[in-house]
């Protein structure tokens, strides 16, 4: 075998996935996810949010990806309270660590404006608003968020900020 040919191998080894072959798991990491399990209220996200979230991050710290998100309200047609977020995204924690920000003050510098503006053709409109959850001293999310039909949808990223 040639120097390029074990080459060539050792690359193709290096990129293989670690994860192949095993089951996916749940987001869990304490307070930040959905406690290792998967939350009833989740549904399907729709197409125009995934593709606006492909290929773009939160800069902070650590550029965490966008994920995108739909969450099903029940009977609530509006944006939730600190208390009801928690409660819709599963997520354990006090509404004490839970910020409302106006898209607009949140991202004065406009790097996020192509994502609110997909969230506001997808939710026809509707109000969005920034929910902001302090996980710990220096790790946080920021919800991106709106309502469409009973769904609170949009896009999560991680951040740290020291």
């Amino acid at each position: 075998m040639s120097s390029d040919d074990a080459y060539a191998a050792f690359l193709e080894k290096a990129n293989e996935d670690p994860n192949a072959g095993r089951p996916a798991k749940n987001s869990s990491n304490g307070k930040n996810g959905t406690n290792g399990k998967a939350s009833t209220r989740e549904k399907q996200v729709p197409e125009r949010l995934v593709t606006a979230a492909k290929d773009r991050f939160y800069v902070s710290d650590a550029d965490e990806p966008w994920v995108p998100v739909c969450f099903d309200l029940g009977d609530k047609t509006s944006l939730p309270d600190e208390d009801k977020f928690l409660s819709i995204v599963n997520v354990d924690g006090s509404p004490d660590d839970v910020s409302i920000l106006d898209p607009v003050d949140w991202d004065k510098q406009g790097d996020y404006k192509p994502l609110i503006d997909e969230l506001r053709v997808e939710s026809k409109g509707n109000d969005i608003r920034v929910y902001r959850l302090k996980v710990d001293q220096t790790r946080v999310e920021y919800w991106l968020v709106s309502t469409l039909d009973g769904n609170l949808l949009g896009y999560k990223a991680k951040a740290i900020e020291s």
